[in-house]
């Protein structure tokens, strides 16, 4: 999120437009804890647009996270100063609906503090931001829908946002030839949205098939110890667990794998899924949210349903026995990447959505 929020607003800059950012980083910490910090922040974003104005230079716009967007929109009508645009990456009533769904089919699901919590600390500000907010911007054509019919957003107040990748991952693997296959990568965060339910039996099967396969986890946030306990202790040391330093380590380490595993439940458009498509790699992901807006099925890759552990596994094996179907769609993806997922195009509509609101 930081990070896609980041290099667009650089160009935001480069247009010759003045960014300040604030993080839950510059926030005291005289709140400490997951409350603390939900309601911390969310108040320190308002006391932040306050003090400007108090200084004479108000902020034109504020752009804020879903979440945490409640306290500048309320006591406020649309259209007053300054304009208030939210970003979600990821509606937080879908990914509700979609843990009560969780739970309903008996996997891991909230616990019963957070079933408690989360409608009054998150659904409930995030419904009021999402309706009050002058603009909202959001990651994915479900999102889009959602915020039409759910929150009743007029269409020409939402702007479609994409990640971009920097070109920097076509040129690392500018070598690939698609002859070798023995290692797959994850790359994200190691948490449930992400769908690593699926993705342990999913590779475990292929490790079974395949005996030469490894699985590249590329910043899961955890120690790997944490990470490689979650599989069978026989294909553990398959499991190699990396976290790059900068962006050269992070192409560098696209570059070295030769398939892509996105099994995510829910996201907005995630990064490292045009960072695949800018390397070239072969793609197997789910057929929802942002990974279907970016993702042509038998084209720039290949799409099997949520929790499809099965259709994963097939479609892998798919690309692992045929070299034509891996260089095809890789190839396509790159192509694609370069031309609609550069950085400077993914930051295009949000700064015309911004002009428009400061004109």
């Amino acid at each position: 999120m930081s990070r896609l929020m980041g290099f667009i607003h650089d160009r935001v800059e480069s247009a010759g437009h003045e960014v300040d950012y604030l993080c839950t980083d510059d926030v005291p910490s005289t709140w400490t804890g997951w409350f603390g910090r939900r309601v911390a922040f969310p108040m320190a974003v308002r006391a932040k647009a306050i003090e400007a104005m108090r200084q004479g230079r108000p902020y034109d716009i504020v752009n804020v996270h879903e979440p945490s967007a409640v306290p500048v929109t309320l006591g406020r009508g649309r259209g007053s100063s300054p304009a208030v645009v939210v970003t979600s990456h990821g509606l937080e009533h879908r990914a509700w609906d979609l843990a009560k769904e969780e739970r309903r089919l008996g996997r891991q699901s909230p616990g019963w503090r957070t079933r408690l919590s989360y409608p009054a600390t998150s659904l409930w500000p995030s419904g009021i931001a999402l309706r009050r907010a002058d603009h909202v911007f959001c990651l994915n054509e479900e999102d889009r829908s959602a915020l039409v019919a759910r929150f009743g957003r007029a269409p020409e107040s939402i702007t479609r946002l994409h990640p971009g990748a920097d070109e920097i991952y076509a040129q690392a693997a500018e070598g690939r030839d698609y002859m070798r296959v023995q290692r797959v990568l994850f790359a994200g965060t190691w948490r449930k949205n992400k769908g690593i339910e699926d993705l342990v039996p999913a590779f475990t099967a292929l490790a079974e098939r395949y005996a030469e396969m490894r699985l590249d986890v590329v910043g899961a946030g955890l120690p790997a110890a944490d990470v490689q306990a979650q599989f069978p202790e026989w294909v553990r040391h398959r499991v190699v667990c990396t976290t790059p330093g900068d962006e050269c380590s992070t192409a560098a380490a696209f570059a070295e794998a030769d398939l892509f595993l996105l099994p995510s439940l829910f996201e907005g458009t995630p990064l490292t899924l045009i960072q695949a498509m800018m390397s070239g790699l072969p793609i197997v992901t789910t057929a929802t949210c942002g990974m279907k807006d970016v993702i042509a099925h038998e084209q720039t890759g290949l799409l099997v349903p949520i929790r499809g552990r099965h259709e994963m596994v097939a479609a892998m094996g798919r690309l692992i026995d045929d070299r034509a179907l891996r260089s095809r769609v890789g190839l396509q993806a790159r192509s694609t990447a370069r031309r609609r997922y550069t950085w400077d195009c993914a930051a295009g509509p949000a700064l015309r959505a911004y002009e428009s609101l400061g004109a």
